[in-house]
């Protein structure tokens, strides 16, 4: 009886023992995990394998929205390949006209440009670059709905909501365009695709994932309780390279007093933490 004992005590201490070096399953991502009271899309590119890794939120990443600041990505490309930029070093002066953002109120080169998503700064190189010439590139480029009606200053501003034409992009043509910039082919110069990349880096993680990207923020509400947010970036380490984009739009409003593209980036980086990617 007690030979009997120990050999089942034994067995089950085996059992336990398989229970505990069993892997853990992944964690299945989902929309309401990431995107509370809000519609949200989370794409995920692998650029060595050219598959969709992952994909939350896929019926949202097909609704276009206006690009908001996130069209400061292509426009580099476009200024940097135009002329309109000489480099990364060339400053553009401030008229005076104060902003509600500190960071706005000086003179500015391309590099804070895209860092503080200087609004201003767009505002002057579209006019230097010319409506023609902005369409061609958005044309070739193949940008979202390639809408410039709305004017070549405001286009990619008009709110989410706002009835008229508007320059809009799904996720899903995010996707696409940053896999041009970063493969470089686009109808651009190497060199300005080069530039654009480089004055795009946001942040090494503490694992060694870098990133680059830009931001994008809009509102449903005059209010400013209904946000919209973009997040569009490229994210490499050691041999991994991934495009990222996501978006989303509040259903309800929220007492967050962050930008939506903030909120977007944070999201970003939140899931790419849960997929042992930051």
């Amino acid at each position: 009886m007690k030979t009997s004992l120990v050999k089942c005590l034994a067995v089950m201490s085996l059992f336990v023992g398989f229970a505990f070096a069993a892997p853990l399953k992944p964690k299945t991502l989902d929309a309401k995990d990431y995107f509370e009271n809000a519609a949200g899309c989370f794409l995920l590119y692998n650029m060595k394998t050219n598959t969709f890794e992952k994909v939350i939120g896929e019926e949202n990443c097909r609704v276009d929205y206006p690009a908001a600041s996130t069209f400061k990505v292509p426009l580099a490309v476009m200024a940097f390949d135009s002329g309109a930029l000489k480099d990364e070093t060339e400053v553009l002066k401030w008229d005076g006209k104060k902003d509600v953002r500190p960071e706005a109120n000086h003179d500015q080169d391309a590099k804070s440009w895209m860092r503080d998503s200087i609004v201003w700064f767009s505002q002057r190189l579209t006019p230097k670059i010319g409506e023609e010439k902005l369409q061609a590139y958005l044309n070739s480029f193949n940008y979202g709905n390639k809408d410039l009606k709305a004017g070549i200053t405001q286009a990619w501003l008009v709110a989410p909501n706002a009835k008229g034409p508007a320059l809009k992009i799904t996720a899903y043509e995010q996707v696409d365009f940053m896999k041009k910039l970063w493969t470089n082919s686009l109808s651009a110069s190497p060199r300005s695709m080069k530039l654009t990349q480089d004055i795009t880096y946001l942040e090494t993680s503490p694992d060694g994932f870098k990133l680059n990207g830009k931001t994008g923020s809009s509102f449903y509400d005059k209010s400013h309780k209904l946000a919209l947010g973009w997040f569009v970036a490229h994210l490499e380490k050691d041999g991994l390279e991934y495009i990222v984009v996501t978006n989303f739009r509040d259903l309800k409003p929220t007492k967050s007093k962050s930008y939506g593209g903030l909120r977007a980036k944070e999201t970003t980086k939140k899931i790419l933490g849960d997929l042992k990617l930051w």
